[in-house]
């Protein structure tokens, strides 16, 4: 792989056009591979009505106005957000006024749009890092294999010979890799073709029954699954297991059962540590589910995580109880049934079921890999799970009752600050006024606490969906990827493939410093031998964990030797 010179294409621009001003509001690109632009556009909408802003990406809705991102209202009519939009792309834009309203949200008519021709600016790109491509490898028994692709906003579709590198992992099966395919942190939409015995094979997703799509830059295709890391020969199907909870915090609430869903390989690959989903209602999250239906949360992480979509998640589903109407209530609310009791299930979550799952379970317990998600009242009691503790710092309220709640948005959203989480939000056009005009306010105060459409705030629109299992099952999809994105994780591929090389040794005064591509998830060590023939390492100096899709890291040795053979090397963990 050619090693391709650095440039960094970074800091503020602005643009004043139609009374817009549009900036890169912190310069750089952000962990996810976006760039966070700040819209502002003064104008009087009229009365109840709103501005939006759409463009080319899909980050501003591909042009449809239906998809468009919400600006809030500021005095003055200074309508203003921020979204983040993929790196390196020349963006164009505009904005349209909209009527807000639930039963014209969807009408492709309901839109007015800016005159004048396109809005355009060209955001800053990408560091460069250690590939300019992505790389595929894959097992199969075919004598040949190609790769058909496309990949981000090119339409136009490829085609990749892949080379034969080695064995399978039995007789008659090989290895077959690719590289140079598509543009890295680009959705990859794909198929695999090849022949055997003089017949033509092609190798559709079991997921879609057509195309595998995925973001990751490196993966291994096996068996119809898609790996961030070598996947071992014989993988083991997900499972979910029961387990009943007792509650032993005072006050008590209901003790009840919870239903753990363990990924694929959870068995297999016993080196690997989880991020924890908790979900409420747990009676409808799985297959059968309840009696007003079922979520098939484990149908969609099984489809989302098969593409490389979806991070490999344990997800528990906690059984609601005789008290859900007060459980899922912040304390300083009465929903019309009682003082609210969320305090109570939090102490129940955090104090019993958490380290029943984080002791039986391979977890990982740190605050952005646990999570938690819910409907309804089990929606906006994820919120305050998130807003109430130190321990959830991600929260999906889906058609979330913050009707019920008032009080909790007003002190702890509109007068507190809520920034810190990564927030999907949800609703459906058809669940009435009561939840549709709510979930908007609070979408405007998260953008007023510095919350970024795509980056750290998602809302979804359901057209035409009403409040029900049946609803929450077709957009989950939507929030597994929005808090579960495979690329938020450490890539082992990717990092085997592309292993961390010196460059740019200085040495000044005393000190060494040299500086190594690095990967997300990855903390680097510098390392020091002595001798001609080194054998004895110390670690002299380690980076903080590397947070970019890719980037650059330096590294410096404060106490060089200045005399005899030193050597460096760096080592990269997890």
């Amino acid at each position: 792989m050619n090693r391709q010179p650095r440039h960094f294409l970074a800091g503020p621009f602005a643009a004043i056009l139609f009374a817009l001003l549009l900036s890169s509001h912190a310069g750089d690109v952000t962990d996810r591979g976006k760039v966070v632009i700040g819209f502002s556009h003064a104008l009087d909408t009229g009365l109840g009505k709103e501005l939006f802003v759409v463009g080319n990406h899909p980050d501003l809705g591909s042009w449809s106005p239906a998809n468009g991102r919400k600006l809030r209202w500021t005095s003055g009519n200074v309508w203003t957000g921020n979204v983040a939009i993929e790196a390196g792309h020349s963006l164009e834009y505009k904005f349209i006024v909209r009527t807000n309203a639930a039963s014209s949200f969807c009408d492709p008519a309901n839109v007015v749009w800016m005159e004048g021709p396109n809005l355009a600016t060209n955001l800053p790109a990408h560091p460069s890092g250690p590939y300019v491509a992505k790389t595929v490898y894959y097992h199969s028994g075919w004598t040949n294999a190609d790769l058909v692709f496309q990949c981000g906003l090119d339409t136009n579709w490829y085609g990749r010979s892949m080379t034969r590198i080695g064995g399978g992992r039995a007789p008659g099966e090989y290895l077959y890799y690719a590289d140079g395919i598509g543009r890295p942190g680009e959705l990859l939409t794909f198929v695999v073709n090849g022949n055997l015995d003089g017949q033509p094979y092609w190798d559709h997703s079991p997921a879609t029954g057509g195309d595998y799509f995925t973001s990751l830059d490196v993966f291994f295709l096996q068996d119809g699954h898609v790996h961030n890391y070598m996947p071992p020969p014989s993988a083991t199907a997900r499972r979910i297991e029961t387990n009943y909870i007792a509650s032993s915090y005072t006050p008590a609430i209901p003790s009840r059962n919870i239903r753990v869903y363990l990924p694929r390989n959870y068995d297999t690959n016993t080196w690997k540590r989880y991020p924890v989903l908790y979900m409420h209602d747990g009676q409808n999250i799985f297959q059968p589910g309840g009696a007003f239906g079922c979520w098939n949360a484990e149908g969609n992480a099984d489809r989302l995580i098969s593409l490389g979509v979806m991070r490999e998640t344990i997800i528990v589903g906690v059984d609601n109880s005789s008290e859900r109407l007060r459980e899922y209530v912040a304390p300083t609310d009465n929903a019309g049934f009682g003082a609210g009791t969320a305090d109570q299930y939090m102490r129940f979550l955090v104090h019993d079921v958490m380290p029943f799952v984080n002791s039986t379970y391979r977890t990982i317990t740190n605050r952005p890999d646990t999570m938690t998600l819910g409907s309804s009242l089990g929606g906006i009691v994820s919120m305050y799970l998130g807003l109430a503790t130190n321990v959830f710092g991600r929260v999906g309220p889906m058609s979330p009752s913050f009707w019920a709640i008032t009080n909790h948005v007003k002190n702890e959203i509109e007068l507190g600050d809520a920034s810190g989480l990564r927030v999907y939000m949800d609703m459906g056009t058809e669940e009435g006024s009561s939840m549709w005009s709510p979930v908007w306010s609070v979408y405007d105060l998260l953008l007023a606490d510095g919350y970024a459409v795509n980056h750290d705030l998602r809302m979804i629109i359901g057209c035409g969906h009403e409040h029900n299992e049946a609803a929450w099952d077709s957009r989950l999809r939507y929030a597994f990827e929005f808090l579960l994105d495979a690329r938020d994780e450490a890539n082992r591929l990717a990092q085997s493939e592309y292993p961390p090389i010196l460059t740019d040794g200085v040495q000044s005064g005393g000190a060494f410093s040299v500086r190594a591509d690095s990967l997300k998830g990855y903390r680097y060590y510098l390392e020091r031998a002595a001798g001609v023939s080194p054998s004895l390492w110390n670690g002299v100096a380690t980076s903080a964990v590397e947070e970019l899709m890719w980037s650059v890291v330096t590294l410096s040795d404060a106490s060089s030797p200045s005399t005899g053979a030193t050597w460096y090397r760096v080592r990269a963990e997890p």
